[in-house]
């Protein structure tokens, strides 16, 4: 026993599992692997890749993705997973765009962006605890029908706004100032309120969640609300940053968010270590992994493959389901 006791191996050992088993060790992963790709395809583009051009772009797209990984990281809290995120936000970048076409008002485009995100939003989740099916086989129906019912009203055409309507919300940083507003707000209601301690409980032990006291349906019909505002809001950035909806616009869109919510360090049951900030840090992560990809000419179809790859390895790594209860501050 002396002798374990002095092996440095051994100690080395241990020290590694506190510093893994760490509650901020965890939070740490994603921001070190961050600065990592960024390293590596800064590297490889001799500079290139952190341009200022480049970054803009990547930072864009980022702001798209991470309002809606934002809003679906609520989902995700609570043990569940909805594949229509993507679906839900073009279709609602969609009619949006229509709206503004026949009205002129921006005010009217916007709201009718978060109304029918939320109305989405809420009639998947109320599908998933009326019938009791799961939410991700209702999702998938969703994004079939989402899907159907957007090339149904596009046809090959596409949904163009006047170009004196994208300058003056770029010029007012509109973009900027939502995703803020939408970011901050949902900071605080995931971190620092009932709302997001009894989601991640649900997501930790849904049964003594229940037992005390916390509605499991309730709280699952109030994340999709939520999830619904970031689609809304993702599709009114998707608009002002392209001008123009078509066939293609988003169409990895949903498979960006679920890579970047487990990037950003998510598990994939949800539960305790559920963070409202995973969106955002993995949305950037993701966006610096398709650009970087790209600057470097990586086919397009190997980008595709290389993607499913780490979100393979990762939702992998976390199969284990988180154990103990949130903490008041998440």
């Amino acid at each position: 026993m002396k002798i374990q006791e002095e092996n440095p191996f051994l100690k080395l050992k241990e020290l590694a599992r506190r510093i893994s088993s760490h509650r901020h060790f965890m939070r740490l992963i994603p921001l070190l692997f961050l600065a990592l790709l960024t390293f590596f395809f800064s590297v490889m583009t001799g500079g290139r890749f952190t341009s200022p051009t480049s970054l803009k772009i990547i930072f864009e797209q980022a702001l798209i993705v991470g309002t809606v990984s934002t809003g679906a990281a609520f989902i995700f809290a609570t043990g569940n997973v909805n594949l229509a995120m993507g679906a839900t936000t073009v279709l609602t970048a969609t009619i949006a765009g229509m709206v503004y076409n026949r009205t002129g008002s921006s005010a009217a485009m916007i709201l009718a962006a978060i109304a029918l995100g939320i109305l989405i939003m809420v009639i998947s989740a109320l599908l998933s605890t009326v019938l009791k099916v799961r939410v991700m086989f209702v999702t998938i129906v969703m994004m079939t029908l989402l899907s159907a019912l957007q090339q149904s009203i596009l046809g090959g055409t596409t949904v163009s706004l006047p170009h004196d309507i994208i300058t003056k919300l770029t010029q007012m940083k509109f973009s900027y100032i939502v995703f803020c507003l939408y970011f901050i707000v949902s900071v605080v209601l995931f971190h620092f309120t009932a709302i997001g301690r009894s989601q991640r409980m649900l997501g930790t032990n849904s049964v003594c969640a229940e037992q005390t006291g916390i509605s499991g349906p309730k709280y699952l019909v109030l994340a999709f609300f939520i999830a619904g505002i970031g689609c809304g809001i993702g599709a009114l950035l998707a608009i002002v940053r392209a001008g123009s909806i078509g066939a293609n616009t988003l169409t990895s869109l949903n498979m960006d968010c679920m890579l970047a919510l487990v990037l950003g360090g998510m598990s994939i049951f949800g539960g305790s270590r559920s963070s409202a900030y995973a969106g955002i840090i993995g949305a950037v992560t993701v966006c610096i992994l398709n650009q970087g990809m790209l600057m470097i000419n990586v086919d397009s179809t190997v980008i595709q493959g290389v993607r499913g790859i780490i979100f393979l390895i990762l939702v992998y790594t976390s199969q284990k389901r988180p154990q103990g209860l949130p903490a008041p501050e998440g």
